[in-house]
């Protein structure tokens, strides 16, 4: 708090303690005036006796007292003490310090007429001196002089008594103020940390999951701007993520600027910085353009700083109430940048496995991993034309990929065999869905996919295997993957066959619609421009996996 404002604010006490003081005064007869701590006297509206006014508003009379008053408090301020002494014309002045928590915020002065002052030569000499009629002031004079000087003492202590009431109500205000200012602080960050834990996905992009950070906290902290950067190379971030909410004024290359030069170099030996004071900015003045205050704290992981949260230009000063609510929720976006990096790295265990399973496939029979390809990517498109969400696409990308995956248990002398298999081995064929279900269960992410892998074989009219389904009973992946399968496998060259030409393995499709495949999915594929289809599948890089580098649940 900077002296200004330590000032007006000691004034606005003192005059709200004086407002029942100088009603007390004015029920007493007497004269009360308050001065801050600077000796400034404080304006007021005291009430007093008719022969304390008929003295102020005389000239000669007002400057001696004036005089007398200010000089009294001026004592009381430097001494810290009670005072007492007498003005020119008679009267009896009571200082009294007034403290606000034990702090000297000021002085009362009590200012009253005494017995004495009616002795016939003492007031003779006064209205004299005054030039004022003796007789017209005696009757206001004998009205307001109640007390003799010997009660100044117990007037004081009268006072002090009422001043100290005053204190501690004062103190009990501010207390409960103070209390309630806390509370809502408290609520607000309270409900903050709440929607942002509540929110908090390892799944969500830190960009997403960031800007929201950064607008919830603009919106409680009452600043123009909120910046967060995050620079890891140890996760899939490949760029430094810089999020901003609030003023357009300032960039985000001055504030990546500002961080990197200024403010994360302090931070790295501190939990926070608050500048309420414009910064030494002289060798780099873009740098303060627009920034008049700032607070941050940085955002770590592993007890190393990869980032930093920062508010700009509050209303009023930064004080520890913001510190803390920056920290609390820099503390909660670290959280989730540390569980977003576990996230990733077994994302990247999970895609790891997946290459491995299809290089597994590929090296079981070279053609099975071709023809995964082209079913994941034709079952995709199928997926996205129906609409479903991109999370459901992917799901089913990758089981179109992993259809086959049971062929690995599938002996090489049947599953290469050149010519037709037999009865026999057609059964042990038929058991490389289930097989592949049970491989897929092992990998508790891939569970989204079993449905589909398991049921890729399955017929509308109930004769596929390996459980019988019938119509809609069959997962819709199921349905999505055995079209794409079977057109895979009709058009591609074989050892032992030539491929279909595109005009019979479409009407094979129609024939076949109902009863193997599903009718709504069969018109949509056969909608497509079919020879576009089979060149862009054509083209399809072997080593290449489109959305293994997406994330999928």
């Amino acid at each position: 708090m900077n002296v200004m404002t330590h000032i007006l604010s000691s004034r606005e006490v003192l005059q709200e303690m004086m407002s029942d003081l100088s009603a007390k005064a004015a029920e007493l007869g007497m004269i009360l005036t308050a001065w801050d701590e600077t000796a400034q006297l404080l304006p007021s509206s005291n009430g007093c006796s008719e022969f304390c006014h008929i003295l102020q508003d005389c000239k000669t009379a007002q400057n001696g007292c004036g005089k007398a008053r200010r000089e009294l408090a001026q004592i009381i301020i430097e001494t810290n003490q009670p005072s007492r002494s007498t003005s020119p014309w008679g009267c009896r002045l009571l200082g009294i310090p007034v403290r606000d928590r034990h702090r000297l915020i000021g002085a009362v002065v009590v200012e009253f007429p005494t017995r004495e002052m009616l002795d016939e030569e003492h007031f003779a000499r006064l209205c004299d001196r005054l030039e004022l009629d003796q007789r017209a002031l005696r009757g206001y004079a004998l009205e307001a002089c109640r007390y003799g000087a010997d009660e100044a003492s117990h007037v004081q202590d009268m006072f002090t008594m009422f001043l100290q009431d005053q204190q501690r109500n004062q103190d009990a205000n501010q207390a409960l103020t103070s209390l309630s200012m806390n509370l809502a602080g408290t609520y607000e960050e309270l409900s903050l940390l709440y929607h942002i834990s509540s929110t908090m996905k390892v799944s969500q992009e830190p960009t997403e999951f960031l800007q929201d950070v950064c607008n919830q906290l603009r919106e409680v902290m009452g600043v123009e701007t909120v910046f967060a950067v995050v620079h890891d190379t140890r996760t899939r971030m490949d760029n430094d993520i810089l999020v901003m909410a609030g003023s357009d004024d300032i960039d985000t290359k001055q504030l990546r600027l500002l961080g990197a030069t200024y403010v994360l170099p302090l931070l790295k030996d501190s939990s926070s910085l608050v500048l309420n004071n414009a910064f030494d900015s002289e060798a780099a003045p873009f740098l303060a353009r627009g920034i008049r205050s700032l607070i941050a704290v940085p955002l770590s992981v592993e007890r190393e700083v990869i980032g930093m949260l920062m508010a700009l230009n509050k209303s009023g000063e930064f004080d520890s109430y913001d510190a803390k609510l920056i920290s609390s929720i820099a503390g909660q976006s670290s959280v989730f940048l540390a569980n977003h990096r576990m996230y990733a790295e077994l994302q990247e265990l999970l895609v790891g496995v997946l290459q491995s399973l299809t290089e597994s496939i590929d090296a079981k029979d070279p053609y099975t991993c071709g023809h995964s390809r082209r079913v994941a990517e034709i079952s995709r498109m199928i997926a996205e034309t129906l609409g479903l969400p991109p999370h459901r696409v992917q799901q089913i990308y990758l089981a179109g990929l992993l259809h086959d995956v049971g062929k690995i248990g599938i002996p090489e002398a049947i599953l290469c065999k050149n010519g037709r298999l037999t009865d026999a081995e057609y059964t042990i064929i038929q058991q490389h869905p289930s097989i592949g279900a049970k491989i897929l269960r092992r990998i508790r992410n891939l569970e989204p996919i079993i449905a589909g892998v398991l049921s890729h074989h399955e017929r509308m009219d109930g004769r596929g295997y390996p459980n019988g389904l019938i119509g809609h009973d069959i997962p819709l992946e199921g349905r999505i993957l055995c079209l794409a399968d079977s057109w895979d496998a009709m058009t591609t060259q074989r050892t032992y066959r030539d491929g279909m030409s595109l005009e019979r393995a479409s009407e094979e499709l129609r024939r076949c619609a109902g009863t193997q495949f599903d009718p709504e999915i069969t018109r949509l594929f056969l909608s497509w421009d079919i020879p576009k289809l089979m060149k862009d599948l054509t083209a399809l890089n072997n080593h290449d996996l489109p959305f293994l580098n997406e994330r999928f649940f």
